[in-house]
């Protein structure tokens, strides 16, 4: 595995209605009353992190779970031989750690920043005892896992049918402004090589996509700007018969 930035964490100074923002933006608990998130708040702690920190290792003891505010983080496995795989991507509004909660206190995978991210830390001792409590909270934690499981199982069956342009495609179509459907533009949330890692392909059939994608959707990449002429003519490439089937929201 190679060496990793472990340098220490900085906590942030913050702000109790600020730090309920972030809390909220995920869906375990945004449905929660005030009364149910008080805990949270009263044991969350706002930090930051830089590009290449590890967070944790797995088979580490989890004593936290994490919300994150803003910036991406990478979970993955390490093979024995040493390569590694990508499991998730998490950005604003995911929660990382929380698996320490199921597997006997212990991380089923790593975590590495791999943007400059903002997070809040609780205990997840606290997640326990509340969960035992409060029936909302418990029941939107088993709502959240199928939640979570039911985007895997789609990925997993459209990646089996998609080919390389057609999986760039749909990574690059969930990134773009859900209220905008011509002349789109945004930003790739971190660099080519990791998005090629994250859909299981090498750099140079990564390459050959973007350029069957520029060629059949006028799609454009210049750095890290994407630019989208049309989200329509990028489902139709994606999705081709089936297409009208699919909604941006349910992408």
């Amino acid at each position: 595995m190679p060496l990793l930035d472990v340098t220490q964490d900085e906590e942030v100074p913050g702000h109790r209605s600020s730090y309920c923002g972030c809390l909220r933006s995920a869906s375990l608990f945004s449905e929660l009353s005030d009364l149910e998130i008080a805990p949270f708040l009263d044991t969350a702690q706002a930090r930051t992190y830089k590009k290449g920190k590890l967070l944790y290792l797995e088979g580490e003891s989890g004593e936290y779970f994490y919300v994150i505010c803003s910036g991406w983080i990478k979970l993955f496995h390490t093979m024995p031989e040493g390569d590694e795989v990508i499991i998730d991507m998490l950005t604003n509004g995911h929660l990382a750690g929380e698996d320490a909660f199921f597997e006997n206190g212990a991380h089923t995978s790593s975590a590495q920043i791999i943007e400059d991210v903002h997070l809040l830390s609780m205990p997840v001792r606290v997640l326990k005892e509340q969960i035992g409590t409060s029936q909302t909270l418990a029941l939107r934690m088993l709502s959240t896992m199928s939640q979570h499981h039911k985007r895997h199982y789609g990925e997993m069956a459209l990646n089996a049918t998609q080919n390389a342009p057609q999986r760039v495609g749909s990574f690059l179509l969930r990134l773009c402004p859900i209220d905008k459907k011509t002349d789109i533009v945004f930003h790739l949330p971190y660099d080519k090589t990791l998005i090629a890692d994250t859909l299981g392909m090498k750099g140079a059939t990564f390459s050959r996509a973007l350029n069957v994608l520029r060629d059949e959707t006028g799609l454009r990449i210049k750095g890290t700007s994407v630019e989208i002429d049309s989200a329509e003519r990028l489902i139709k490439f994606i999705y081709g018969p089936l297409a009208a089937k699919y909604t941006r929201e349910e992408i």
